[in-house]
């Protein structure tokens, strides 16, 4: 699954795909809507949305209840979501 705005993209990652499953349809549409307004963005870039992890390349996005731990890959403008979790399981050793 990817979306673009025809200048950055975004997608989950082979971990991150199953993620949505597990939430209902008005929290996947919250999430993916959220991912859709990053990319499309016309106010600030994607590399500004999020906040770095402690000892992870990675940044975190809050979307209501929920972490997306992301990475951006800039030179391929590209979001790359790693996992998708409610915040209270979102920081756990098992995101590696």
């Amino acid at each position: 699954m990817a979306m673009s705005d025809g200048n950055w993209t975004w997608e989950l990652s082979s971990k991150a795909k199953d993620d949505p499953a597990a939430f209902d349809s008005h929290e996947q549409d919250r999430i993916l809507d959220k991912l859709d307004e990053i990319v499309d963005s016309p106010w600030r870039g994607p590399p500004y949305y999020g906040e770095p992890l402690q000892n992870s390349p990675r940044k975190k996005v809050r979307v209501g209840g929920f972490r997306l731990a992301v990475t951006l890959r800039q030179n391929e403008r590209r979001i790359v979501v790693a996992r998708i979790k409610r915040r209270g399981g979102a920081y756990t050793a098992d995101d590696d």
